[in-house]
């Protein structure tokens, strides 16, 4: 900005302000304070829809869009690198992580820039963050694995918002990929606007079957009922069904994580966790006893506050080579109490909705 003697110099913001215009792909932006020339890139939409990443919407129902991202199509103004999500609730409503993903910074800026912030790297190196929640709300820590739809924190107005009213506040929420200043800033309304929002409903669970095999003295966990019908039929002599273990989601719920499955034809019995580094270290160590499956079916994390969920404990036999996973604290207790040399008990494994239907 220049001025002459006789120009009252116009006040600049603390947010970055708009030198030149889109031209060949680039935006490129200045900081007010201090003054550095910053070069962001701006995608087409086929760039955008050829990103190998399954997005979620931020929120369990739509939002009302603000501001979006300055050098793409929309309401916008000089310099803002994000869209803004207006929800209701406006203050505490659960902001969900958009996919997959691990999270890289949790922070607080206080009262200018991002305020209380989370940033989730997802593949492709792209990442996420999301700006302005409430204080005090973070849900997830640094180098936690989050999935699609994974609760990170509640909308709020800290940081940077002015006026700092209930009715301002807001997500900020940004998609970036490469170096902060001079990347690519991708257009969160070509991302997730589309995108499916979580089942919430918790008539959305369905029973999760239970074996029990006297030959292998281990159990087996199917939310198939076709895969149950199927054990049933061709196997009677060697697994018993015994009926629901608990319910579980055979897609992603809001809040929810995957279960992850392995076969072991050496131990005759499978492994079941949530753990993506469990999960990892096991097909890095063992991949001539345990064979990955793939994801089982969908359960809240130990960790979750979800109400009315229950806990899976995990025991592990070192003699039947086999892991035995309950919800009922009862069951828990008594397997404790009975067969403390044959049962090890390693806590708990994850949340299930409490009700249970046979």
């Amino acid at each position: 900005m220049s001025t002459d003697e006789n120009e009252t110099p116009r006040a600049l913001s603390r947010r970055t302000v708009l030198l030149g215009s889109v031209a060949a792909g680039s935006l490129v932006l200045a900081s007010a304070a201090p003054a550095r020339a910053l070069t962001y890139t701006v995608k087409t939409p086929a760039e955008h829809a050829a990103l190998p990443i399954v997005w979620g919407y931020p929120f369990a129902s739509r939002a009302t869009r603000g501001s979006g991202v300055d050098g793409y199509p929309g309401q916008t103004y000089s310099g803002h690198i994000g869209a803004d999500y207006y929800v209701t609730p406006r203050i505490g409503t659960t902001i969900l992580a958009v996919a997959d993903g691990t999270v890289t910074a949790v922070g607080d800026d206080g009262d200018v820039s991002r305020g209380v912030f989370v940033v989730v790297q997802h593949a492709a190196g792209v990442r996420s963050e999301y700006l302005h929640m409430e204080r005090g709300s973070p849900m997830v820590s640094v180098g936690q694995r989050v999935f699609r739809w994974t609760p990170l924190g509640r909308t709020g107005n800290t940081g940077d918002v002015r006026p700092r009213t209930e009715a301002n506040a807001h997500l900020h929420l940004a998609i970036f990929s490469g170096p902060h200043r001079t990347g690519t800033v991708w257009n969160p309304a070509w991302l997730i606007e589309g995108a499916p929002l979580p089942v919430t409903s918790p008539t959305a669970a369905t029973p999760v079957y239970r074996f029990w095999s006297a030959r292998y003295q281990g159990h087996f966990y199917t939310a198939s009922s076709a895969e149950r019908d199927g054990i049933a039929a061709r196997w009677p002599d060697i697994w018993s069904y015994e009926g629901t273990a608990y319910r579980a989601f055979t897609s992603q719920v809001a809040g929810t994580v995957p279960l992850f499955r392995f076969w072991s034809a050496q131990y005759n019995g499978h492994f079941y966790t949530t753990d993506a580094g469990e999960r990892d270290a096991v097909m890095a160590r063992w991949p001539d006893i345990w064979s990955y499956e793939g994801t089982a079916f969908f359960v809240y994390p130990a960790g979750s506050s979800v109400p009315d969920t229950v806990t899976v404990a995990r025991f592990w036999s070192p003699s039947a080579r086999h892991h035995f996973y309950t919800a009922s604290a009862e069951e828990r207790d008594g397997v404790i109490a009975r067969w403390p040399d044959v049962w090890q008990y390693e806590g708990d494994s994850f949340r299930v909705p409490a009700s249970v239907e046979n």
